[in-house]
């Protein structure tokens, strides 16, 4: 197998190599296209300044001996069959004189372009030629201009054309290519995408900025480096990806135009190759080995059966486990409840008798003794009955009872507690009866023991309010316990509802009206969940079968 994969990682290697020579050598083909498409866009109408200097009516217009109205129609007739932008006649100072604008709304008529580069060179005596934005239009374009002299050789003017490369620059974004075309200065003049326009391949030097501007070849443009470096030759990398790069200088202007192949071609074709032939060895390998293939399959099957067997049969112990610790503190708290009450039954009772007896016959003279005596028994009393919960039978008759009584009955119980507290208990019961199969001192007691919670944590707090709703919802009828107290912290509804879990302080309470109201509701087979609303406080749920009535 390491053979094979070695095999296979030099056929990759030995296929990227070929491939990248045949993707350089494409590149370099549609590289020529581009190359001669831009010389002979540039090439097309070089004779034209030369006849148009020498035109008669030209040389009379230029000389001042004529008017330039008939030049001008001339000038635009020319210029519509040649397809050309603008043709236009400059006096010896670059003040325009005619053009094949004049009736457009940016005619060039009146405009002085003597700071350009083409109108410096030909009055010299030399062709100009020149790419920049317009001056006038802001459009760019090519110029080429010629010297304008009288019968006797002196300088009269310049004639210049002005060619769109827009039509050329369209075609270049149809064709969805990375094609481009710098200047001498590393401008970028023509590109198939637009934004990659008036970017700098490399960064310029003082003489270069200040010839751009003083010919105001680029306008107002922001030159900007571009987001490329050629890394070798024939490779470079533009905006973070590699792609196969060609270029070659065009016939005028100093200009250079790129081609840029992406070079994810290479590795698809490498990659492609590489897996035929790959496949066709795995195939052989994966052949030979089959069977021995089967056979681990085979055993690893039966082996994972075994493992998911022991996952199911350890999850299983662990639910036991759980179970068997509840049950078991539960047994031992029933073992304790059941000694604790018979011990202190009976002396509470006497102590209870003992007190009405004192108060009858006025042995207890002080009032707040005999109050502090009276609750303190009483509280004596409260702690032996919720411990004769866990010792009493769970064999109880279960009847078709109406949750909306059993709440209502409970919060009369609590009424004198509710008013103590100073906390405003509202209750939406519903209209409709809320049928449960249940006990319903047990489901009382739920509730009591839910509704005393929320009191207790919110008897302290200005402006405490309890809320308890009823519905139904499906096969179950919800009852809600809400309050705004402190809520529960980090503390789950597991830990909630452990036997002795209190946050109340010493003497205050045992912990076990959670414990008991959650046994309450696994007999009655619901269950009861515990959330923190959004604005805070606490929400007991109650879901609990219903009844269809």
């Amino acid at each position: 197998m390491v053979i094979t994969l070695i095999s296979i990682a030099v056929l990759f290697v030995s296929a990227v190599s070929y491939f990248r020579g045949e993707e350089v050598s494409e590149a370099n083909a549609r590289l020529s296209l581009y190359t001669r498409s831009v010389n002979e866009t540039l090439q097309r109408f070089q004779h034209l300044p030369y006849v148009l200097a020498r035109d008669a009516l030209v040389v009379s217009v230029a000389g001042q001996d004529k008017r330039p109205d008939i030049l001008n129609i001339r000038l635009r007739q020319y210029a519509d069959e040649a397809s050309l932008e603008a043709i236009y006649l400059m006096d010896g100072q670059g003040l325009v004189l005619s053009a094949s604008n004049f009736a457009q709304k940016q005619s060039f008529i009146g405009k002085n372009y003597g700071f350009r580069p083409y109108f410096l060179s030909s009055s010299e005596g030399n062709r100009g030629e020149f790419f920049g934005v317009g001056a006038t239009t802001g459009r760019p374009g090519y110029f080429v201009s010629e010297t304008v002299t009288s019968y006797d050789g002196d300088f009269l003017g310049v004639i210049a054309i002005k060619l769109d490369m827009s039509e050329l620059q369209a075609a270049w974004e149809a064709a969805a290519e990375r094609v481009f075309v710098s200047n001498a200065d590393g401008v970028v003049v023509l590109s198939s995408n637009k934004d990659w326009l008036y970017k700098l391949l490399k960064p310029l030097n003082e003489q270069q900025l200040d010839e751009i501007k003083k010919g105001r070849q680029f306008g107002d443009q922001n030159l900007e480096l571009l987001d490329w470096q050629q890394d070798t030759q024939n490779e470079a990398t533009f905006q973070n990806d590699r792609f196969i790069y060609v270029s070659n200088p065009s016939d005028r202007l100093g200009w250079t135009v790129h081609y840029l192949l992406d070079e994810k071609r290479i590795y698809e074709r490498a990659t492609l190759t590489t897996a035929i032939f790959g496949v066709a060895i795995i195939c052989l390998v994966l052949f030979s080995t089959f069977l021995r293939s089967r056979r681990i399959g085979t055993a690893l099957q039966i082996s994972q059966n075994d493992r998911e067997q022991l996952r199911v049969a350890n999850a299983e112990l662990e639910m036991a486990q759980t179970e068997l610790e509840k049950t078991s503190k539960l047994a031992a708290l029933g073992q304790l409840s059941a000694s604790v009450t018979h011990e202190l039954g009976q002396p509470i009772s006497a102590l209870r008798n003992y007190l009405t007896a004192a108060e009858i016959s006025g042995d207890i003279a002080n009032e707040q003794t005999r109050l502090k005596l009276f609750r303190v028994t009483e509280r004596m009393e409260n702690i032996t009955k919720q411990l004769r919960f866990f010792i009493r039978s769970n064999d109880d008759g279960f009847q078709q009872v109406d949750l909306r009584k059993v709440a209502s009955v409970a919060i009369e119980l609590l009424e004198h507690k509710v008013d103590a507290a100073k906390v405003m208990l509202t209750t939406q019961l519903g209209d409709a009866p809320a049928l449960v199969m249940g006990n319903q001192l047990r489901l009382e007691q739920v509730i009591v023991n839910l509704v005393s919670n929320s009191i207790g944590a919110i008897e302290d707090e200005e402006g405490g309010q309890i809320d308890i709703s009823i519905e139904a919802s499906g096969k179950y009828v919800i009852l809600k316990v809400k309050d705004n107290g402190v809520g529960f912290g980090d503390r789950s509804l597991e830990i909630l509802t452990e036997p002795f879990h209190t946050t109340k302080a010493s003497g205050e309470g045992m912990g076990l009206g959670l414990s008991i109201a959650s046994e309450i509701i696994r007999e009655h087979n619901g269950k009861i969940t515990a959330e923190t609303p959004a604005e805070g406080g606490s929400c007991f749920s109650i879901f609990l079968p219903a009844i269809n009535p």
